[in-house]
């Protein structure tokens, strides 16, 4: 499989839904959706240089960003939010690898 890059992440995104902007890109496992936003307020990341991350498990739907990588995630474990470029692409790769 093709390592995923921060231009792949870029040209993926799409726009949030907010009207005062942000972008999000979902990356899709069997298991898990790998949801990456930022670039507004309310967002943990300006989706450039920080990202907020969050693993969803797909028969659940619950946050499971803890699961996978406690080292980046929140203090209840739900999402990694502002988390490097370089870190939010390991997540991506790692959780595409599984």
């Amino acid at each position: 499989m093709k390592k995923i890059t921060f231009e792949d992440v870029i040209s993926k995104s799409i726009p949030h839904g907010f009207p005062d902007g942000g972008k999000r890109c979902i990356f899709e496992t069997s298991d898990n959706i790998i949801s990456i936003v930022g670039g507004r307020v309310g967002l943990y990341g300006d989706f450039d240089r920080t990202f907020e991350v969050a693993i969803i498990d797909k028969t659940t739907n619950n946050f499971v960003s803890k699961k996978y990588f406690p080292e980046y995630s929140d203090s209840i474990g739900e999402i990694m939010p502002y988390i490097t470029r370089e870190e939010m692409l390991e997540v991506v790769n790692k959780m595409l690898l599984l």
